[in-house]
């Protein structure tokens, strides 16, 4: 009734000042209301077009502005079996030294490090081991070399063993860890420790007089192992 009554008053008006003679005011008004309908059908399906395409123009907009700030990255872990020569000199090793409590998984290394059977340091107490293997209820999981330059070349100044005690016992012991250079022990170092039932720990074992060295050669190749000693 709404859309009807203004045309009621002004089909009413123009009577009144004779613009209408004898015309069927009935068929005007239906016909004018229906006209006015039409019209405002269309004016609101024209306006939720128009929100629509601006609504999807300014979301393709920001996805691309997103898209393009973000880059994405990657990193790899290398796990070293072999032994193969280092050929490059990093200013800088691209490794860090992990954080005291981060659980280290297979070798890390940027240069190739291999497994020695042999043990060259007569205080040694146990047989030599390598990752997966157990001693004195200590088995060892992981193994981070920090690799700087020095006079030859590059040279494995920092070792971290990461350990973990299986056992349900708190254990004492003194892991050594023994570096070789072309087979030939060179250095070993002891961190004696306690370790509580199902406790982690990484060992870090420092030969900063590496970087000093003279007496090996550039394309030397690096070997290790661990075991135990007397704890003191």
């Amino acid at each position: 009734m709404s859309d009807v009554e203004p045309l009621i008053r002004r089909e009413l008006q123009w009577m009144a000042v004779g613009l209408l003679d004898d015309q069927d005011l009935a068929s005007i008004i239906i016909a004018k209301s229906r006209r006015r309908r039409i019209r405002r059908y269309i004016s609101l399906v024209f306006f939720a077009c128009a929100i629509s395409v601006v609504s999807i123009t300014g979301f393709i907009v920001v996805s691309n502005v997103v898209g393009s700030d973000s880059t994405p990255t990657s990193s790899t872990t290398t796990d070293i079996s072999s032994s193969v020569y280092p050929t490059t000199e990093p200013e800088v090793s691209t490794e860090k030294t992990p954080a005291p409590g981060a659980q280290i998984r297979g070798v890390i290394s940027d240069y190739p490090v291999t497994w020695e059977q042999s043990i060259g340091d007569l205080s040694a107490i146990s047989k030599a081991a390598g990752l997966g293997d157990t001693l004195g209820g200590l088995t060892a999981q992981g193994l981070h070399v920090t690799w700087s330059k020095c006079r030859v070349g590059v040279c494995p100044t920092t070792w971290t063993l990461s350990a973990r005690n299986k056992t349900e016992d708190i254990i004492f012991v003194a892991p050594s860890l023994m570096v070789y250079v072309d087979h030939a022990p060179l250095v070993s170092s002891s961190r004696p420790l306690s370790v509580i039932p199902g406790g982690n720990v990484n060992l870090v074992f420092a030969f900063p007089e590496f970087k000093e060295m003279t007496n090996v050669g550039d394309k030397a190749t690096w070997q290790w192992n661990w075991f135990l000693t007397v704890a003191r």
